[in-house]
C-alpha cells in the first residue's frame, strides 16, 4: 500500500498494528520495559518470600557484614533492570499521554501510579530500614521492612501485569487501518 512504509498510515492506527515507527520504536521500548519489569517483580518476590525472611536467622555476630552485602549485591543487581524499566515506563507514559498511542494510557497510568508507590515505599520505608539494620539485627525494625515490603512487592507486581496489558494492547491484530475505520 502506498503511503504505509516506514512513517506508517497516520492517524490513532499508526502506533499500533500499523507497521509505521511509532510501533517499530514503541514495540521495542515496550519488550525492554516488560522484560525489565518481569525481572524486577521476580527479584522482589524471592528478596520478601526467601531473602528478608532469613534476615532473623542470621546471627547477632555476622549479622552487620551481611546487611552490608546484601545491600551491596542487591543493589549491583537490581540498578540496571531498574534504570530500564524507569526510562521505558517513562517513554510510554510520553507516548500514551500526549502520543499517538492512546489505547496504552490506562496501563501506563496505572504502572506509573503502581511504581510512585514502589519508589516512595523504597526511599521513605526500606532504606531508611537497611540503614537502620546497618547496626545490627531488631526484630521491630526487621518487621517494619517486611510490612512495608509486602505492599512495595504487590505494587511492583501491579508494574508487571501493566507492563504484559501495554505489550498486549499493542500486539499486531488481523484488522487493518481500513477496516477499523469502518
Amino acid at each position: 500500500e502506498e503511503g504505509r512504509g516506514e512513517r506508517g498510515g497516520g492517524g490513532e492506527g499508526r502506533g499500533v498494528g500499523g507497521g509505521g515507527r511509532v510501533t517499530g520504536n514503541m514495540g521495542r521500548i515496550s519488550s525492554a520495559d516488560l522484560a525489565a519489569s518481569l525481572f524486577m517483580v521476580g527479584l522482589i518476590w524471592t528478596i520478601h518470600y526467601v531473602h528478608y525472611p532469613l534476615f532473623a536467622e542470621v546471627g547477632e555476630a555476622t549479622y552487620a557484614q551481611f546487611q552490608q552485602s546484601h545491600v551491596e549485591r542487591i543493589g549491583q543487581l537490581l540498578a540496571l533492570p531498574w534504570l530500564i524499566e524507569g526510562i521505558t515506563l517513562l517513554a510510554l507514559l510520553v507516548v500514551s499521554v500526549f502520543g499517538p498511542l492512546h489505547k496504552i494510557r490506562i496501563p501506563a497510568l496505572l504502572n506509573g501510579a503502581a511504581m510512585a508507590v514502589v519508589l516512595i515505599i523504597s526511599g521513605f520505608w526500606s532504606a531508611p530500614a537497611h540503614a537502620d539494620l546497618a547496626d545490627g539485627f531488631d526484630a521491630s525494625i526487621h518487621d517494619q521492612l517486611m510490612t512495608a515490603n509486602l505492599v512495595r512487592t504487590l505494587a511492583w507486581t501491579v508494574c508487571g501485569i501493566c507492563a504484559v496489558w501495554i505489550v498486549l494492547s499493542m500486539w499486531p491484530t488481523e484488522q487493518t487501518d481500513e477496516q477499523h475505520a469502518k
